[in-house]
């Protein structure tokens, strides 16, 4: 492994390093209260009011991003 290879390997660990710490920062954006009551309509998705299905459709996916993030962080 020449040392371009390496600091691309490295280069590309910090930025998903870098991104699994932002990760919890971008969750609590879109969970505050501001963003959230945007979505506290009469409106329902199968039968369930918009703002639970935002929430945990939030929820989910930050579940499924930290997933991610840490298969890669470990196979690095």
């Amino acid at each position: 492994m020449n040392s371009t290879d390496l600091a691309t390997s490295t280069t590309k660990k910090r930025k998903l390093r870098d991104s699994a710490l932002l990760l919890p920062l971008f969750g609590a954006f879109l969970l505050v209260s501001p963003l959230v009551t945007m979505f506290t309509g009469t409106v329902s998705i199968l039968g369930l009011p918009l703002i639970y299905v935002y929430i945990f459709g939030v929820w989910l996916g930050l579940v499924i991003l930290a997933r991610f993030l840490a298969r890669r962080l470990d196979k690095g």
